[in-house]
């Protein structure tokens, strides 16, 4: 569990990281580069984090904007325009002719940090009896530098590798293995899952002082709402680089189930290390590279030659989607991999502390785990329904735990598949995962007044389901996420299903009888 507000020392190691991107990771003459056309140049997002804390720390103090106060109008908001038609795009912040320099805005930045240093001073002294409205604002600043430091990640990750100038040093193991057959766990469905959080109403808690324990959401986390879920199974980890070549393959040998060109489904976290000098294709943009690398800010690791092989392959949904039906398979819904998620947690913390384990993989999961807390008197519901996931493995890959994905636990070498023992399964960690779930507010959905436009902007009508643009979630948490976000099963995060960027993955689906 989180303390409502984070401490010094969190907004501490957020600072050291943003810093290690924005001045080092990105030399300075880079900072004018716009290396994903969807995007504000890196220069913006220097900018854009201090504004939108200082806008919240002046409405958390009812006190005046830092100076100079016309960067809170410049760097308010950035831009995230429609891919299909780049005009259309939500409201935003108008951008200055000619950027300030990259010490005003270092000045700038500084002296928001010591504003928030001083109210989180002023909070410790008060024990926290401060107003729930301000305390909401200071989360919103820390929560949204902390989701910004993936953007601008994956946004580096679009450089030419010769300019990123990463400090860190990284080797990578090589691939000394095939891939195995893949491992599937099996759920009997559930008449109600629980997506949302139950108690963050953001106009009824208003000035009154913040309850002990409180946990914060964003808007379209609110209210909470109950998803009847089907029997279906569910890959226990998500697709690696080795098989989405493989996949890559077979579109090129020009199989009939694939309808989108190698193009268009090539991952944009790929980077191409070698190329046939003389490709059967006309359009070399139709032909594959006959070694990528996997783009990180520490190397380009092959998926042929190194542990990248077994890496989760960061895709868009439109590329996931054309997967899942070239393999018969479908992407799970959102309630699907949330009680998937859930349910193994805290199946695998209780079979490894139980004497015996008497898991059978002929046994749907939920019912395993049923019979698991009948010995306690209890049930999975006082567990699953926590605004936080309790018992997500603690070596979870988020947080920059690496500064890259790591390869899937169950297809490491000497992996052994025991049908009578409980699967290695992964769900948080290296990457987000795609859901076939279109973004959209639950019943009753009320936009944040602090932040009207947050969810609100990007909620597309159900009948653009098929469109590059409409926006999809994903769940779980990446690398790069910070572990508030990553174990706050209620998070939802959303990206266009064609955005190609993004450190998102997915796993395969399917319903059973």
């Amino acid at each position: 569990q989180f303390p409502t507000i984070p401490t010094i020392d969190e907004w501490q190691n957020v600072w050291k990281v943003w810093d290690l991107l924005t001045l080092q990771i990105i030399t300075r003459d880079k900072l004018l580069v716009r290396p994903i056309d969807l995007r504000h140049p890196f220069i913006f997002y220097l900018g854009h984090i201090p504004a939108f804390a200082d806008i919240h720390m002046a409405a958390a103090e009812t006190a005046p904007l830092s100076e100079p106060a016309i960067f809170a109008q410049w760097f308010e908001r950035g831009i995230d325009p429609n891919m299909e038609d780049t005009s259309i795009c939500h409201s935003h912040s108008e951008v200055p002719d000619t950027w300030p320099s990259v010490e005003e805005i270092t000045v700038y930045r500084d002296n928001v940090r010591r504003r928030i240093a001083a109210w989180i001073d002023s909070y410790s002294a008060l024990k926290g009896n401060v107003p729930a409205d301000a305390a909401r604002h200071v989360w919103m600043a820390f929560e949204h530098e902390a989701m910004h430091i993936e953007t601008l990640l994956y946004m580096v990750l679009q450089m030419d590798p010769e300019d990123i100038r990463s400090p860190i040093n990284c080797t990578f193991a090589p691939s000394r293995f095939a891939l195995p057959d893949r491992c599937w766990v099996s759920y009997a469905g559930y008449p109600a899952v629980v997506l949302g959080l139950p108690s963050d109403n953001e106009v009824a808690l208003g000035t009154a002082t913040l309850p002990p324990g409180h946990v914060f959401g964003w808007d379209n986390e609110s209210p909470s709402t109950n998803i009847a879920v089907k029997p279906f199974r569910i890959q226990t980890q998500p697709i690696t680089n080795g098989e989405y070549f493989t996949f890559l393959k077979a579109a090129q040998s020009g199989n009939t189930k694939i309808k989108r060109s190698i193009y268009d489904l090539v991952p944009r976290s790929w980077i191409a290390l070698e190329r046939d000098q003389h490709p059967t294709s006309a359009a070399n943009t139709a032909v594959l590279a006959t070694n990528y690398g996997v783009r990180t800010v520490v190397g380009t690791p092959s998926i042929f030659s190194t542990e990248a092989a077994l890496w989760p392959v960061i895709v868009s949904q439109v590329q996931a989607t054309a997967y899942a039906s070239w393999k018969g398979k479908r992407l799970p819904t959102e309630s699907e991999w949330t009680h998937a998620a859930r349910t193994y947690h805290l199946a695998y913390a209780l079979s490894i502390t139980a004497s015996e384990s008497n898991y059978s993989s002929a046994v749907p999961l939920d019912m395993y785990l049923d019979e698991l807390l009948s010995a306690q008197n209890t049930t999975a519901s006082v567990h699953t329904c926590q605004p936080y996931d309790l018992f997500v493995p603690s070596d979870a890959n988020v947080g920059f735990a690496h500064w890259h994905p790591v390869p899937v636990p169950a297809l490491q070498p000497n992996a052994i598949t025991d049908a009578d023992s409980l699967p290695d399964a992964t769900f948080i960690g290296s990457t987000w995962e795609w859901t076939s779930t279109q973004f959209y507010p639950f019943d009753g959905f009320q936009p944040s007044v602090m932040y009207p436009g947050y969810s609100a902007d990007f909620f597309d009508p159900p009948e653009t389901c098929d469109s590059d643009s409409t926006h999809y979630v994903i769940k779980g948490g990446a690398y790069a996420t910070h572990p508030r976000i990553a174990l706050r099963q209620t998070f939802r995060n959303w990206y266009q299903r064609g955005y190609p960027y993004m450190l998102a993955s997915f796993r395969l689906c399917e319903d059973t009888v």
